[in-house]
C-alpha cells in the first residue's frame, strides 16, 4: 500500500487550493487521505474534484474565542482517532489547528499553510515541522524559523488550470449579455472580522441595487447566513440572486464583469483572472493584498463615498492558456521533503 499524506479541508477555498496536489501525490508514490471539516459549500466542492473524503467536524459560527478554542479542540481529537486508524506519513493543511494538534498528538509531521499574516498562527509555529506562506509575507517581518516562502499567491496554484464552464450561467439564469457582478459578503463570526465591513456591505448592496442592467449574485457563505442576509438586506429581489449552495465559482468569476468580496481569496482570484476585484474587507490588510493593490489589479474600499462612486461595465473576457505554475511546482515539493523525512 502506497503511504498516505493526510490533506485536511476546513474551508471551501481549499478544495480548489488541494486539488492539483490530490492529483499529482500519487504519480510521486503517495495517496492522499483526505478529511473534511463541514463548512459551507466545502464538501460540495471536493465531490466536485471527485475527491475520496471523510467528513469530520462541522462550523459553528462561534463569536467569542473560548467557543473557537472549544470546537478546533474537539475536532483534533476526531481527526487522532481517524489518524490512528489510518497511519499517514504526513500532515498539510492550509490553516487547519485541528489537524496540527492531531497531527502533533500522533507524532506525524506536519506542515501548515497560510497567506494573512495577521491570522492567529502561534499553533502552526509551536507545532508545526514546516510553515508555508507567500514570499511577500516571509519578507514582511516573520520569522525565519520553519519558514519557507513560495512564489506568487496561493491561487496561483490552481487559477491558471481554469477551463470555464457556460453552464453556470444557465444555473444561476444569467444572461451574458447583461452585466453580471458577483458578490461574497464579510465572514462576521471570524476572529479577524471588523463590524466596518458590514458597513461597507451595506453601502455596496445598496449601490447595487440602484443598477438598472446589473444581474448580482451574492454567494452566501453558509445556509444561516443566506437567510440573514435575504431578511436583513432584502435580497429575494431584482438585481440580487441570492445562493448558498456550491456553485462552480471560478467559472462564474470568469463571467463576471466586476467581483466583491469580504474576504481574501475570492477576490485575488478575480485579480489573477484579469476581472475588476474590489475588497469590502476592513481589517489589516494583508502583505498579498497590498501587493495587488499595488499592481492595480485590486482596489481596497476603506469609506462608503468609494462605494458610491463605483462605475460598472461589460469588459472583454478572454481564456489564458494554461500555464506550468511554479507556485504549485514549489509547493509540491516541499509536500513531498516532509513526507520523505
Amino acid at each position: 500500500m502506497q503511504p498516505r499524506i493526510w490533506i485536511d479541508l476546513d474551508n471551501a477555498p481549499h478544495a480548489h487550493f488541494f486539488a492539483p496536489f490530490v492529483r499529482e501525490l500519487p504519480k510521486h508514490g503517495y495517496m492522499p487521505l483526505i478529511t473534511v471539516r463541514s463548512f459551507g459549500q466545502t464538501e460540495g466542492l471536493a465531490r466536485s474534484y471527485r475527491m475520496n473524503f471523510t467528513t469530520i467536524g462541522a462550523h459553528a459560527p462561534h463569536h467569542s474565542t473560548v467557543a473557537r478554542v472549544r470546537e478546533a479542540v474537539g475536532r483534533a481529537a476526531e481527526l487522532v482517532r481517524f489518524g490512528i486508524a489510518h497511519r499517514p506519513v504526513a500532515a498539510i493543511s492550509h490553516g487547519s489547528r485541528s489537524l496540527t494538534l492531531a497531527a502533533a498528538t500522533l507524532g506525524i509531521p506536519a506542515m501548515a499553510i497560510y497567506d494573512y499574516e495577521h491570522v492567529s498562527a502561534g499553533v502552526f509555529h509551536h507545532l508545526c515541522r514546516r510553515i508555508l506562506m507567500p514570499e511577500i509575507v516571509a519578507n514582511a517581518g516573520q520569522s525565519k524559523k520553519k519558514i519557507r516562502g513560495y512564489p506568487g499567491f496561493k491561487e496561483d496554484v490552481y487559477i491558471h488550470d481554469l477551463r470555464p464552464d457556460g453552464r453556470v450561467l444557465h444555473e444561476l439564469s444569467l444572461d451574458p449579455q447583461r452585466l453580471i457582478v458577483t458578490v461574497r459578503p464579510p465572514a462576521t463570526w471570524a476572529h479577524y472580522h471588523n463590524e466596518h465591513s458590514v458597513v461597507l456591505f451595506r453601502a455596496l448592496i445598496e449601490h447595487l441595487r440602484a443598477q438598472e442592467n446589473a444581474q448580482v449574485v451574492v454567494l452566501a457563505r453558509t445556509r444561516d447566513q443566506a437567510e440573514k442576509l435575504s431578511g436583513e438586506f432584502n435580497l429575494g429581489e431584482r438585481p440580487f440572486i441570492l445562493t448558498s449552495r456550491a456553485v462552480d465559482g471560478l467559472s462564474l468569476l470568469h463571467y463576471s464583469d466586476a467581483v466583491f468580496s469580504g474576504g481574501g481569496t475570492m477576490v485575488r482570484e478575480a485579480a489573477l483572472l484579469g476581472v475588476a476585484a474590489y475588497s469590502t474587507f476592513a481589517g489589516k490588510p494583508g502583505a498579498v493584498d497590498i501587493e495587488l493593490e499595488r499592481q492595480k489589479r485590486l482596489t481596497i474600499l476603506r469609506t462608503q463615498e468609494q462605494v458610491a462612486g463605483i462605475r460598472l461595465r461589460k469588459r472583454p473576457r478572454r481564456i489564458a492558456d494554461p500555464r506550468e505554475s511554479p507556485t504549485r511546482r514549489f509547493i509540491l515539493k516541499e509536500i513531498l521533503e516532509l513526507a520523505r523525512h
